[in-house]
């Protein structure tokens, strides 16, 4: 066979041909890799090395197995790694109310983050403070949500910043409190201090009195900051209700059996 013979452009066609082979076997290769991930995940089973596989051919759509991967990590618990993960899926630019899904979802795992039952220290409730101020601002890009509830693209995105500005309120009151609670502990202290000169008799029944005063208002004090921290895990656990479908307006073309929120992020995987 003489190749001299042969056209360049059936060379260049041939070439376009296997280009067009390969990236067709990719393409393939990913649609069912993802499909059985997806399908998996509905059955409750978080199997990701197929899906971390993709990560390597992360075209098109290169964000996608990051969305994913990050909604396992949140399913698992490991709100760190989801975090981690959505912020990688939101650098590769997704488009649409894809791009809201994942900011949904990073604001959720920031806040369900948060270690709600260890409060005790302004330090902690400054710490708590900063990630809610994050997640919100999370949702404030590119008018997702926005500030006054005027103008704001997704309703879910915007609820999600009203409850998370609730949590901000009752963590100040909380901080207040705090601060309260160590003046008055100072107080007694300093209370205590004066009184060494008294006689052990008086002295004893006035910080007995004293004590029993104090301790009965930080019980209270305690319960209500222990109900406040309940709240705001129920106002997050209500999003994961719509995991399961159970919640939330359906949007054009969905399932009926595909829902927002918690559990498993806003939407379940693409």
């Amino acid at each position: 066979m003489d190749f001299k013979k042969i056209p360049l452009r059936v060379y260049f066609i041939l070439l376009v041909a296997l280009i067009f082979g390969i990236s067709s076997g990719i393409l393939f290769f990913r649609i069912i890799n993802n499909h059985l991930f997806v399908k998996a995940y509905a059955e409750g089973e978080y199997k990701t090395e197929k899906e971390e596989g993709l990560l390597k051919l992360n075209v098109p759509e290169s964000y996608l197995p990051y969305y994913n991967l990050g909604n396992v990590a949140y399913e698992n618990g490991d709100y760190a790694s989801a975090v981690g993960y959505y912020n990688e899926a939101l650098s590769l630019f997704p488009y649409g109310e894809k791009e809201c899904d994942i900011r949904i979802n990073l604001a959720l795992a920031m806040c369900y983050g948060i270690d709600w039952q260890n409060m005790d220290s302004k330090e902690e409730i400054d710490t708590a403070l900063v990630v809610l101020y994050k997640a919100r601002d999370v949702l404030l890009v590119n008018n997702w949500a926005t500030e006054d509830g005027e103008g704001h693209r997704d309703d879910d995105a915007q609820q999600l910043k009203e409850d998370i500005d609730a949590m901000i309120e009752k963590l100040k009151n909380q901080q207040g409190d705090q601060s309260k609670d160590n003046q008055d502990q100072q107080d007694n202290k300093q209370d205590n201090s004066g009184q060494q000169d008294n006689s052990q008799s008086e002295d004893d029944k006035s910080q007995s009195e004293k004590e029993k005063r104090l301790q009965k208002e930080l019980e209270g004090e305690k319960k209500d900051a222990l109900d406040e921290r309940s709240k705001n895990q129920d106002d997050l656990k209500k999003w994961g209700s719509y995991s399961d479908g159970q919640g939330g307006d359906k949007k054009d073309g969905e399932d009926a059996g595909s829902g927002y929120g918690g559990g498993g992020g806003r939407y379940k995987p693409w």
